[in-house]
Formats: structure tokens, sequence, C-alpha cells
């Protein structure tokens, strides 16, 4: 009779999907920050409406209107139209951040447009990569994806990955030190690299998100990993063996 076999501790079985999103309670914060918002509107948007009239001659009609309310009506009124433009806010920014779902098996980023999925056998390093940005690695420093990180949603992806078994998020790009800023026709790169950099730009320039991804991925397969800084890329070339030390030392070779 054949021996069970043990389950892999990574399989995804051994425990649920952690999800990682902006926490709820930002939705009721600004719910009510808008509420107030709209309370002190009813307060105030008579006189100001009268100031700007004996100013300019007129006001916007939105705020004509708001002060043609009576005030027991106004009070109310634009307390819940603050109330509901906060909610509104707080889910714009919510749909904008995306989640991202942590198993034993991988991590998947979800955005507006895209869902990417990581499988953990590739993950070495996750790492927050300047401001609202965060960064996968594999174990010879190339990038397995790199995108948004709301600061809001840090403590929760931090917990995630103990929990799974990856490592420690880590609070800044081990390479960050490595990149440099792309200068078009500088003799650094092969054409064909430059190429396709010209072409993310381009793509960039044009409002093309997948015509970009398609030469990101390119150039990730020939061993140059890129991030957007000031509206400029920048680059680092992986050898067979890279590690933070040897890019650091040289650069972009």
């Amino acid at each position: 009779m054949p021996e069970p076999v043990a389950p892999d501790p990574r399989s995804g079985a051994s425990a649920a999907p952690t999800t990682i999103a902006i926490p709820g309670k930002y939705t009721w914060i600004f719910t009510a920050g808008g509420a107030v918002v709209g309370l002190i509107a009813a307060f105030i948007v008579g006189p100001v409406v009268a100031w700007l009239l004996g100013l300019i001659g007129d006001a916007p009609g939105p705020l004509r209107l708001a002060a043609e309310l009576p005030f027991v009506w106004a009070v109310p009124v634009l307390t819940i139209i603050g109330a509901v433009a906060g909610f509104l806010i707080a889910a714009s920014w919510a749909e904008d951040a995306g989640t991202i779902d942590v198993t034993d098996d991988g991590i998947t980023v979800h955005t507006k447009s895209t869902d990417r999925f990581i499988a953990a056998g590739g993950i070495a390093t996750v790492a927050q990569a300047g401001k609202k940005e965060m960064v996968i690695l594999d174990s010879d420093g190339r990038e397995l994806f790199r995108g948004g990180l709301e600061e809001e949603m840090v403590a929760g992806l931090r917990s995630a990955l103990a929990e799974h078994g990856y490592p420690a998020l880590e609070a800044s790009d081990p390479f960050d030190a490595a990149f440099i800023t792309w200068v078009d026709g500088d003799g650094r790169l092969d054409p064909d690299i430059e190429n396709l950099l010209r072409a993310r730009r381009r793509a960039l320039t044009d409002e093309k998100p997948g015509a970009a991804e398609d030469a990101l991925d390119s150039l990730r397969t020939a061993g140059v990993m890129v991030r957007d800084r000031d509206g400029r890329q920048q680059y680092r070339v992986v050898g067979t063996s890279a590690s933070p030390s040897h890019e650091a030392d040289h650069p972009g070779h």
C-alpha cells in the first residue's frame, strides 16, 4: 500500500487567501468628514455668496442654489451631499488602489485594468520601493512585479506575508542605488534595448498602457529592469548572478 503523501505547506490549501485593501475605516472617516464639511457649508454658504456678488457681481450656480435654500433645509441637504461626496471619494480611492490577494501559492495583484499573479516559488523579496510603490524580486534580482502600494495597505501586506510564510516586507528596494536615469543615445545600452526604451516612452506619452507593458516585458526578458521617476525612465541591468552589492558597485553594467 503506498505511503500517504504529505501536503505541500505552500499548496494554497493550508490557509485561506488574505486580501489587502484600503481599510474600511477610511470610508467612514471620509463620509463623516464630508458630512461635517456639508454642515459647515450650510452656515457659511449665504455669506460667501453675498461676498462674491458684492465683489465680482456673480457666484457659481451651485452656490447660489444652496444659498437660496431655507436654513432649515440647507443643514440636512448639504450635510447629506457632503457625506455622499466623502463616500464617493473614498470609494474611488479604494478602486484606484486595487487589492492584493496573498495565498500560499502566490501573490495576486488586482487593479482596475489588470490582474497579475506571481507564483510563490519565484518570490525572494517583497519591498516597498519609493512613495506608494512595491516591487517583487526573484533570487537573481529580476523584477517579477512593480506597481502601486498605498501606505494604508502596508501593515496588512506585512501581516499577510508573515502569515503565508513569505520573506518579511522590506522597507526599500535593495537595488535602489543601482538604477540610473536613461539618456537616449548615450551609448550605454545595446541598440535593441534603446529601441525598447523609446517604444515604452512613446507608449506612456500616448497613454497606451498595453504597448508600454509589452515593451517592459521585453526589457525584463533582456535583463533590464525599469522604473519611472520624475517623468524619466531609470534602469538597471541584471547579470546572471545579480546581487544588490554587485549592481550598486557597477550600475547599469
